[in-house]
């Protein structure tokens, strides 16, 4: 009996031992090894493990308060978010800003915003309509400048352009500044430039294989005046919209004198017999201006206030070609105002001719070369002895070939805007010993 006893104990106290061991497992293996956990699985993925679920709760209206605004649409939980009871490793939960972090980048919030259709396609979101129409507004105001003389007709944009209200990803909401930037550019990730000693625009813009009107026009600069350390977005503008503004003006215009020669057999060299005089004449017209350049002038009405008077030139047998060394001239190659001089890295003169109007030759020459140039479009070379070089860009059409001989006041081609232009005008360079010069010190 006694025996039995005894063995009873030990088993009892093995049995007893045995189950405070697999509770002390079961509590490790609960609290120490896994613990009971939460499981957050967003729009059907399982993201990540969280203590409690009101962990979540918490930082997705910690979220929201950051992101909300004063006055703006509250943001709404767009993402689907589930969880499923489990038991996990305390190494695998989520929580403090760690938390925050993963739920930034997994969950998604919308919001009430105003959307720029452009042609049916939405461009830019807004916080608001009222940033919109600012936005619309302001594109107008820059690009509805007028000249002295000028006055306002109509601005419209080229494009449909209409605001509606949408409910977006929070994400896609653009500040006033980036979207004004994606609008006007056509990007909103441009190259940047950080501006150097010694740098200038005309500098920059061949680096980048660009002209300076696109990086005036990208940047909204008034002037050509840099200063180191400037920031400038490189960026051939594409705009979404484009601003179409008419105006109606009157100015008054020179009327370049002709230079007409004279050859006399029994005379030698050359000499003025006649100086020529600019005339003037005063214009009414209506002129097409795109993101305020001028795209198209039409001439209503044309008054003559003084006549020019042509310069005349005698030539004998020995003909000197006209050469700045030599104290020549050259006539102009074609006519109409001029739109932008020589300098800061523009490298001629354009002339605002009318499309389809004959180029002439400023000189007698050679023609060394006729194509197409990059973004002169198409281009001729005209060579004439002395050192002295004009150049013709933009052409619509070229009536002459390499090789050619030509005589001043020949016609060379028309008028155009191929290549790299913002519309209708020819491009004139003089080159003196390969060096680029100012035509208006040529031109009589």
């Amino acid at each position: 009996m006694i025996d039995y006893l005894l063995q009873n104990k030990k088993l009892s106290i093995r049995l007893a031992i045995g189950i405070v061991v697999i509770v002390l497992l079961t509590v490790i293996w609960t609290n120490v090894i896994r613990t009971p956990a939460y499981v957050v699985i967003v729009d059907g993925e399982e993201a990540f493990v969280v203590k409690n679920k009101s962990d979540v709760a918490d930082t997705l209206l910690s979220i929201q308060k950051q992101q909300a605004k004063p006055n703006q649409p509250k943001l709404e939980l767009s993402s689907k978010i589930d969880y499923q009871r489990t038991f996990a490793s305390r190494g695998d939960i989520i929580s403090g800003k760690e938390l925050e972090k993963i739920i930034r980048d997994t969950v998604d919030f919308t919001m009430a915003a105003s959307a720029l259709i452009v042609n049916g396609n939405p461009i830019a979101y807004l916080e608001s309509k009222a940033q919109a129409e600012q936005l619309l507004k302001k594109l107008k105001e820059e690009c509805a400048v007028v000249d002295d003389g000028e006055k306002l007709i109509s601005v419209t944009f080229a494009e449909k352009v209409t605001i509606a209200e949408k409910s977006v990803s929070s994400e896609q909401v653009m500040t006033f500044d980036e979207a004004y930037q994606l609008v006007t550019t056509g990007t909103d990730k441009p190259e940047k430039y950080i501006v150097q000693e010694g740098d200038n625009l005309w500098l920059i813009a061949r680096r980048n294989d660009m002209y300076v009107d696109d990086i005036m026009r990208a940047n909204q600069l008034k002037s050509e005046d840099l200063q180191i350390g400037d920031e400038l977005i490189l960026v051939k503008s594409q705009p979404y919209i484009n601003v179409v503004a008419k105006v109606e003006g009157e100015k008054i215009e020179v009327i370049p004198f002709e230079t007409k020669t004279e050859i006399d057999k029994n005379a030698s060299g050359v000499r003025i017999k006649q100086d020529g005089r600019n005339g003037e004449k005063k214009i009414v017209y209506v002129a097409t201006k795109v993101n305020g350049v001028l795209e198209e002038r039409e001439v209503k009405e044309e008054t003559i206030l003084k006549e020019a008077v042509a310069r005349i030139i005698v030539k004998g047998n020995q003909i000197t070609v006209a050469s700045r060394g030599g104290g020549g001239s050259l006539d102009w190659p074609a006519y109409g105002p001029i739109t932008c001089y020589y300098g800061r890295g523009h490298t001629g003169l354009d002339i605002a001719a009318k499309a389809g109007s004959a180029i002439k030759a400023a000189d007698s020459g050679t023609v060394t070369f006729t194509g197409w140039q990059g973004g002169y479009g198409n281009f001729i070379i005209v060579n004439h002895g002395n050192g002295i070089v004009t150049r013709y860009a933009h052409c619509s059409s070229i009536s002459v070939s390499k090789g050619q001989q030509v005589a001043r006041g020949q016609t060379l081609g028309t008028v155009g805007s191929t290549g790299r232009s913002t519309g209708p005008h020819l491009h004139f360079e003089v080159l003196s010993g390969g060096s680029f010069q100012n035509p208006l010190s040529y031109l009589r």
